[in-house]
């Protein structure tokens, strides 16, 4: 039974880390609302690039454009949000799981856990494994569309990287992206996973909107998709707007800071969630703040 589980879990490590990226939302802003490569340079350093990234496996994603491609294959270095290392990848499994003896029914209630059961065993994840995963950890892997999780786009590149005998930085630690979830109330983590269950039937078309703004390179139609998602009530709006706050304002902070030193080496390739770059709250402005000028190259 623990290697079935583990295996379980380690599957949906990488689902964890795409799900950042649906769950997020920004402020509007008509600076950065287009385009997913961008070169950003100071005087004196070698051009850098770095890549809006959307976290799934379709084909029309990771089939890279040759500006990208090329971008990517002068690079001298790849930076990504973190690595996607086994290590890594054991840590996010672990910790989505009580240690406590604690289950999720504890949290959930009878009620709402039936109504898990069967979505979750799409998700591969059978009933008698599901007791023991954490609410935020569910609402996750409710907001990604089952895929192939060795194949997103993220996971490719690093792929790449690997391929290229290119260093791999990594702007986050496992833990830190973990502690945004962990750091959520169980009254907010609740009440996200019954939005989630919700809004399941939407989320293939969600998705694909998702995917068709993505290949148009249009930041603020993501945003929009993302925030038109949302439930409307007053308790989801609040719990929403916690979460937004340390899922993309607090990270975009500490990934400007993390990426300079590899920025200023020149020749990176850094390759982030595409909302991140958006907005005067994004990496993009956070950097051309700090000095950078920003060019979209695609």
């Amino acid at each position: 039974m623990k290697k079935i589980f583990l295996k379980s879990a380690w599957r949906t490590g990488i689902a964890l880390l795409a799900a950042c990226a649906m769950f997020t939302a920004a402020q509007a802003q008509d600076d950065f609302t287009q385009g997913l490569l961008w070169r950003v340079e100071k005087p004196g350093v070698a051009p850098n690039y770095i890549f809006g990234t959307i976290h799934i496996d379709d084909k029309r994603v990771t089939a890279l454009p040759e500006a990208v491609r090329r971008s990517f294959d002068d690079a001298r270095s790849f930076t990504m949000e973190v690595s996607l290392d086994d290590a890594n990848l054991m840590t996010l499994a672990t910790r989505m799981v009580y240690d406590d003896g604690r289950t999720l029914t504890d949290a959930t209630g009878p009620e709402l856990f039936r109504k898990l059961v069967p979505i979750m065993q799409q998700h591969g994840v059978p009933e008698q494994l599901l007791p023991a995963f954490r609410p935020w950890a569910i609402t996750l892997m409710l907001e990604v569309p089952q895929q192939d999780s060795m194949e997103v786009l993220d996971f490719r590149l690093y792929q790449m990287a690997q391929e290229q005998n290119k260093p791999v930085h990594e702007l986050e630690t496992a833990e830190e992206q973990i502690a945004v979830f962990e750091g959520m109330s169980e009254a907010d983590q609740l009440t996200m996973l019954k939005d989630a269950v919700a809004h399941y039937p939407d989320i293939a078309q969600q998705t694909e909107q998702l995917v068709q703004a993505y290949l148009a390179r249009d930041l603020a139609q993501m945003w929009r998709i993302n925030q038109g998602s949302a439930d409307d009530s007053a308790e989801v709006r609040a719990a929403n707007q916690r979460l937004e706050q340390k899922l993309l304002d607090e990270r975009n902070v500490r990934m400007a800071q993390r990426m300079q030193p590899q920025l200023q080496e020149g020749g990176a390739f850094v390759a982030i969630g595409a909302l991140h770059l958006y907005g005067d709250h994004g990496v993009l402005a956070l950097l051309a703040h700090d000095g950078w000028r920003a060019t979209r190259v695609y």
